[in-house]
């Protein structure tokens, strides 16, 4: 595999490639100003479907010692992602600046505060500077399945179906989730968290925009022939674990 794994492939919980991802986006019936300009969209990644035959056969094997794998539909993580629309008639960065801080950090990197448009900077940063902007909020695996570069495919696979129509990807690359213990988190520790995290998502075609925004061009070719890398990735992920599984 051409990723590092921090993990050896025996702590697998399952085989990766059955990993199944739902995507959602809901609205009340009455509608409120914003909801034709911000879409919130959630995906759930579970370990296959529940009912699913297949992966029924997953549970472990007691003669082997081998433990026992997901149940089918379990759920295994979850991608949050917004998109903000173009031509609605709403200044996007007023919209996602009521929606939250972390929407305003990135809004406030992308769109001209004097006229909602697109900034300058953003024109020069990406090919096509004409269409929506989607926005990777977060990504979330459970410990039990990091470890292994699964979180980048999970991202990237999520870009692909939803990032149609946009000309590009913004993320901010911060600190989602903190220990225990909260006088562990120094400024030291903030850094190298998001680092890494940055480090996670240049792997699938992000590049450093600036205040700490980060920019996928889904006019290049580049986020595309890593997606197909980590494609390829998951087959070898799941062939090692399969052949540990002596499947």
């Amino acid at each position: 595999m051409s990723r590092t794994l921090t993990r050896s492939v025996d702590e697998l919980p399952g085989d990766p490639a059955r990993l199944y991802f739902s995507y959602s986006h809901g609205h009340p019936a009455e509608q409120w100003e914003d909801e034709d300009t911000l879409e919130c969209w959630h995906v759930a990644i579970t370990y296959g479907l529940p009912g699913d035959e297949d992966e029924a056969e997953a549970g472990g094997d007691e003669d082997s010692g081998l433990p026992e794998q997901p149940a089918p539909g379990a759920s295994v993580g979850g991608i949050m992602l917004y998109r903000l629309r173009d031509v609605t008639g709403r200044d996007r960065w007023q919209v996602a600046d009521a929606h939250s801080g972390d929407l305003e950090v990135i809004a406030s990197a992308v769109f001209s505060r004097k006229h909602g448009t697109y900034a300058k900077a953003f024109d020069k940063a990406v090919e096509m500077p004409v269409g929506d902007l989607l926005i990777l909020d977060r990504v979330r695996l459970d410990k039990a399945w990091r470890g292994f570069g699964l979180g980048p495919l999970c991202a990237a696979e999520a870009i692909r179906r939803l990032s149609g129509g946009c000309c590009a990807v913004a993320a901010y690359p911060a600190m989602s989730e903190y220990p225990g213990n909260r006088d562990e988190v120094t400024e030291d520790y903030r850094q190298r968290a998001k680092t890494k995290i940055a480090a996670l998502w240049e792997s699938i075609g992000f590049r450093p925009f600036r205040r700490g925004v980060w920019l996928l061009d889904t006019a290049l070719r580049e986020p595309d022939d890593l997606l197909r890398a980590c494609q390829e990735d998951l087959q070898k992920l799941s062939a090692a674990y399969r052949e540990h599984r002596g499947r």
